[in-house]
């Protein structure tokens, strides 16, 4: 059952974002003039689809009625659950075989300006955008915001950076970068997403002196900046399992979802980073757990397995500190909400440009359907808000992917676009479909790389 509702939730986000993306570019051909004679969501045999010449039917369609469709769309679900696309006459793309008629036709993409030609390509990134956009706006509208009343320490992960550079449990901090931090959301906001990609110093108060700590960028990274940060304000009791998984020593203790973990060996656990902390130093060792469940307090004894897991899925306990929370009304829920949007594209422009320099590990930083179908299943169980901000954040990921200018994603269609514009003419048509062969070429070896990369972290 585990498998079906992370298969089930990772079906639902592809469709989404997918859905939505080609619907851009769907929306903006039409709107210039060209015929789309297919939007398809998935890839590869038509299962079943809707068009004004012969309604519903299920099963392919011949070639040769598709190519009689012509201001009409035939709109399909296919087979694989792994992308879709928007077939834009005459657009040389990654499912053309065969080189256009010599004659340009004025419905055809290729007959257009390029301004307009550049639009089209780029409006499934813009689709993606405005969807990351709506999701933050809604999530500020109907959960608004809480912010934690301390910038007090209460656990600091054993292997971060944080316990590396001397910081300790009762530090309050006061500044980040020479910013002052009233709050933990601003503490976090200034040391994980606006110092990403520089070094930065770190200042707090011990026994009412101040204290310096020197961050350097290369150690946070961006595989996980948060846990190598490894932070946890006081406040936080607990940590709550988000999953038990089957046929492990956890599993084997009965511990189910929801249990909050309390102490592992008498000692108080405060916060995930400290439960995995506790754990993973006693591989192949009892050691003993206590859990509350229902408000009735459990322990058991357990033996972590060589790799120093017990086979859980923590998330944090609610905070018991001093919360303070703001509500939005819709008005003011749009600039919030546009606030966070333009904060994530400053976080992902950081970590790609970090990755392409070859500051952080490709190989922990690219996931690919497994990786994601795993978060997925995770944040629907997290909620409604957990869930949709995920899909928000792959929806930025995605546009950030296309805009690359690689052969057969958005970028490297705009990247012939625009060569085209600036020698004002056309490449030829064996050109471009090499072109796109090639890059069809790169897109497998990535995907094979990403699968490659995901079973290897399973």
């Amino acid at each position: 059952m585990t498998t079906l509702t992370t298969l089930f939730y990772f079906i639902i986000v592809i469709f989404a974002l997918v859905s939505v993306h080609e619907f851009g570019h769907f929306i903006a051909a039409r709107i210039f003039g060209m015929h789309v004679p297919i939007y398809s969501i998935g890839m590869g045999r038509r299962l079943f689809g809707w068009n004004k010449h012969n309604g519903f039917t299920t099963g392919p369609l011949s070639e040769e009625f598709e190519n009689q469709l012509g201001a009409h769309t035939d709109y399909r679900l296919s087979l694989l659950p792994i992308g879709g696309y928007a077939k834009i006459a005459g657009m040389i793309d990654e499912t053309q075989t065969e080189a256009l008629p010599a004659v340009a036709q004025p419905w055809e993409f290729r007959s257009k300006s390029w301004w307009k030609k550049s639009i089209v390509i780029s409006a499934g990134v813009f689709m993606n955008l405005v969807l990351a956009g709506a999701i933050f706006i809604g999530i500020k509208y109907s959960e608004g915001k809480e912010i934690w009343e301390t910038t007090t320490v209460g656990y600091v992960g054993k292997s971060s950076v944080s316990a590396k550079l001397g910081v300790q449990a009762g530090d309050k901090i006061i500044a980040i970068g020479g910013k002052p931090v009233t709050n933990w959301q601003d503490l976090r906001e200034e040391a994980i997403i606006e110092q990403l990609d520089h070094d930065f110093t770190m200042t707090a108060l011990r026994n009412g002196q101040e204290i310096k700590f020197h961050y350097n960028t290369n150690d946070l990274g961006t595989d996980n900046p948060e846990t190598k940060f490894g932070l946890v304000p006081e406040g936080v009791g607990g940590t709550k399992l988000n999953a038990v998984v089957a046929s492990t020593p956890a599993d084997r203790i009965h511990l189910k979802e929801g249990d909050v973990i309390t102490k592992v060996n008498d000692v108080p656990i405060e916060s995930e980073t400290a439960l995995i902390d506790n754990i993973s130093v006693h591989p192949n060792e009892e050691i003993l757990l206590t859990w509350k469940r229902d408000g009735k307090e459990m322990s058991s004894k357990v033996t972590p397995d060589a790799s120093g897991h017990i086979g859980v899925n923590p998330a944090p306990a609610p905070f018991a500190g001093k919360v303070r929370k703001i509500n939005y009304s819709i008005i003011e829920a749009v600039p919030a909400g546009i606030t966070e949007l333009f904060s994530q594209v400053r976080l992902y422009l950081k970590s790609i440009g970090m990755l392409f320099s070859g500051k952080v590990d490709v190989s922990k930083n690219i996931g690919g359907p497994i990786k994601i179908a795993q978060i997925a299943g995770q944040a629907a169980k997290g909620g409604a808000d957990v869930f949709f901000r995920f899909m928000a954040l792959l929806s930025l990921s995605l546009a950030f992917l296309n805009i690359l200018p690689i052969p057969a994603l958005d970028g490297g269609h705009l990247l012939i676009i625009l060569i085209e514009a600036i020698i004002g003419r056309e490449l030829s048509q064996n050109f471009k479909l090499g072109f796109q062969k090639v890059g069809v070429t790169v897109l497998l070896l990535l995907m094979a790389f990403m699968v490659f990369n995901d079973i290897r972290g399973l």
